[in-house]
């Protein structure tokens, strides 16, 4: 996913500039540049790959403190379409020069695109946004919005563009389809960007931009056009409670929202339990069950998907609803049945995710009632949905997802625990697990204590290279999760099997250099687990078992990690925040960007 950041009028640009660049650090990127203009109208362009910090230092050390640079833009990119090398970063231009552009998003028919503007015009690099430049200079007809107008006809999927043109390089012109973006005005001058994080404490409101619509930006001031009309948006306040990303005293980002979780679960919590009464107290949920739901489907990506997952397992346990769960790149291209009795749950981290967001509107177009989990309360899939519950979980930093995770399974069981009431009316049972998920949050805090034990794991592990992680039934949500930080963070190599299926056949695999992570705290499936188990120690194989703190069936192991007692439906919960943790020490022990995971970005827009 690419970010773009601009700015457009008096004020000096050079000292926001660099603090953006900064505050996307942590965003997925592989190059990133930055255009500007002086007060002289002179343009000056630097460009770097890898790291962002390395641009900000060209940006400090090329350019005079008293020069006052009044447009720029920057942009990172994460590559989709071409190597990571200074060719492909952006912005891209025209063959005389004179249009630059900048890109987000993918056009899915730029091949078709490249290939008749070749008769015409030569091509530097591998990008398919060189071909929205080239296609500028094509289509010029001396007014810029009509060019626009016509270029945006051309091309296929999803896109923010920013178009500039050098003998105008006071004007701006922005074109969104998919991609996110948003304006403000603050002080002398009109920003926009891609990412509300950009923001930082340079604004108090701002208007969010939908699909389809244009914005052209001109001394100082913008209009925002839809179907090439001007049109009137409402602003959006920064909600009180908006944080800008800091690591406070934390080595990483990583590490310090694994602290965060204790706090994010009870803000997910908070005005939608009554623990004192253990009832179900939100308005949505209540409005939720005012429909005639005879099935669910759960559409998703990545860490999301796994916890649909654990979802999936507790509404078979609770509600005793038809449930699914699907990939949202594999249900965008399933035959598609619609059915006006199914709720259609999508969840998302960032809310941008282009698969979900796309499935989101296949199905709002055969008219069917849609639901968002999401975290980010400006983005696209937020906006979108019919319902929704929001996490009140703080910005997550960092690439790989944690606590999103957990405020999506929070949120997740009381929709499970909420339609289970609906449906039961002797719901003793359903008070006795509100008193447990009371116990959360606490049982978090006195796992982050043992951090020592999981780095201690963490130091003797690092020498693997191949794992298992085994569950069984409700577990398999959580051990997937937790394999995936594995891969994600240390780039070793993890499975996720049940046990059961070892005995088809993963036994091959066996060795004593490739050890399993077996997760099985006290419950129904305990014993058999066990009886699994023992097939792996019977070969010498390397164990580090998952267990119920107070759990004496404990002769076959290498090492343990306990988790608390607690519902035997919260389970899914208790393993995360130490294999999350085991995750990153192993990372660090093996000297790899906690942060920043080499190929993945936070957003993605490519299906």
């Amino acid at each position: 996913m690419c970010w773009i950041f601009a700015y457009n009028w008096k004020g000096n640009s050079i000292p926001l500039l660099i603090d953006w660049l900064r505050n996307l650090e942590y965003r997925g990127y592989d190059s990133a540049w930055v255009f500007w203009v002086n007060t002289s109208w002179k343009f000056y362009l630097e460009k770097s790959i890898w790291k962002v910090s390395n641009l900000a230092s060209k940006v400090d050390h090329s350019n005079s403190k008293n020069t006052i640079y009044t447009n720029w833009i920057a942009h990172t990119r994460w590559a989709t379409h071409g190597k990571v090398t200074l060719e492909n970063t952006h912005p891209h231009t025209s063959n005389n020069d004179r249009f630059y552009i900048v890109h987000n998003g993918i056009i899915e028919n730029y091949v078709e695109l490249k290939e008749e503007l070749s008769k015409k015009y030569s091509f530097y690099s591998e990008t398919d946004s060189e071909v929205i430049a080239k296609l500028v200079d094509d289509l010029y007809d001396w007014d810029i919005k009509n060019t626009l107008e016509r270029l945006i006809k051309k091309l296929i999927w999803a896109y923010a563009i920013v178009l500039i043109d050098k003998e105008h390089p006071d004007t701006m012109v922005w074109a969104k389809l998919g991609s996110p973006m948003i304006v403000w005005l603050w002080k002398d001058g009109v920003f926009l960007s891609s990412d509300i994080n950009a923001i930082n404490n340079v604004a108090d409101e701002f208007t969010i931009l939908e699909d389809n619509e244009t914005v052209i930006v001109e001394n100082g001031k913008y209009n925002v056009y839809s179907l090439w009309e001007i049109i009137n948006k409402q602003t959006e306040k920064i909600a009180d409670d908006f944080e800008i990303a800091d690591k406070w005293d934390f080595e990483t980002f990583t590490e310090k929202e694994i602290h965060e979780v204790p706090n994010v679960l009870i803000n997910a919590l908070k005005g939608r339990i009554n623990f004192e009464n253990k009832t179900i107290t939100n308005e949505t949920l209540e409005e939720l069950n005012t429909y005639d739901i005879d099935s669910i489907e759960i559409i998703a990506s990545g860490s999301s998907y796994f916890a649909g997952v654990v979802w999936w397992g507790w509404f078979k346990e609770l509600a005793g609803i038809k449930t699914e769960i699907k990939i949202s790149s594999e249900f965008l291209y399933e035959k598609f049945l619609p059915s006006t009795s199914t709720l259609y749950i999508f969840i998302s981290q960032s809310g941008e995710t282009a698969d979900v967001r796309e499935s989101l509107k296949m199905v709002q177009q055969k008219w069917c009632l849609t639901f968002w989990i999401v975290n980010v309360v400006w983005s696209t899939i937020a906006r979108m949905a019919d319902m929704w519950l929001y996490s009140h979980s703080w910005i997550e930093v960092w690439v790989a997802s944690t606590k999103n995770i957990v405020w999506q399974l929070a949120v997740l069981l009381l929709i499970a625990i909420s339609m289970w009431n609906k449906r039961d009316l002797q719901n003793f049972e359903a008070k006795h697990l509100i008193e447990k998920i009371w116990e959360l949050p606490n049982l978090f805090k006195e796992q982050l204590k043992n951090k020592e034990h999981y780095k201690s794991l963490a130091k003797k592990y690092s020498k693997y290279d191949n794992f298992f992680y085994l569950w069984r039934n409700l577990m398999y949500g959580t051990a997937a999760e937790c394999s995936l930080k594995l891969k994600e963070l240390s780039y070793l190599h993890a499975e996720c099997y049940s046990t059961w299926e070892l005995k088809h056949w993963p036994l091959a695999l066996i060795t004593p250099d490739f050890p399993c992570i077996a997760i099985n705290p006290k419950w129904k499936l305990r014993d058999k687990t066990i009886s699994n188990i023992k097939e792996i120690w019977a070969r010498n194989w390397t164990i580090l078992w998952v267990i119920t703190q107070g759990d004496t069936l404990i002769d076959i192991y290498d090492d343990i990690i306990e988790i608390p007692d607690s519902h035997e439906l919260l389970n899914p919960f208790l393993p995360l925040i130490p294999l999350w943790i085991f995750s990153v020490e192993i990372a660090k022990e093996l000297g790899k960007d906690i942060d920043k995971p080499q190929n993945l970005a936070k957003s993605v827009t490519v299906e």
